[in-house]
């Protein structure tokens, strides 16, 4: 009868070898997936929200893991939407914007909110799914 010994830190290091290299994929996957998200859902300007996702391994106890996020201030507004909020002339004396063609000026203005994106969530879910995880997004 063969007998086999395992080093438990070796075995450790090794599933921890794979589990960073599948979990970097998946990043990779999430990453690319929201830029794309990005595009087609979110009204671009500038281009700053599309390309300022970003990528970031951490290691803790429990194995490595990967964070993907966007740094861009405006980020949470567009993942998690706004309600209904009154914007005020800050650093002038008027708001001035183009409504049909036309210049405005105003004090303040009534803004009706946005939609939530979700556009992180969207990416999070259909990499899992794409490489055979069951994904549940919690609050």
């Amino acid at each position: 009868m063969a007998r086999i010994r395992l080093d438990p830190r070796a075995v450790r290091a090794e599933m921890n070898r794979f589990a960073r290299r599948d979990a970097e994929k998946v990043a990779d996957q999430v990453e690319a997936r929201a830029k794309q998200l990005a595009g087609i859902l979110v009204n671009v300007r500038t281009g700053r929200y599309r390309a300022g996702f970003r990528k970031r391994s951490k290691f803790s106890a429990r194995g490595p893991a990967y964070e993907v996020f966007n740094p861009v201030e405006y980020a949470p507004y567009i993942e998690e939407g706004t309600r209904p909020h009154k914007i005020r002339a800050k650093n002038a004396k008027y708001l001035r914007f183009v409504v049909g063609g036309k210049v405005v000026y105003a004090k303040e203005v009534h803004h009706p909110g946005t939609k939530a994106q979700h556009v992180l969530t969207r990416a999070v879910r259909e990499a899992g799914i794409r490489n055979g995880y069951r994904v549940q997004i919690t609050d």
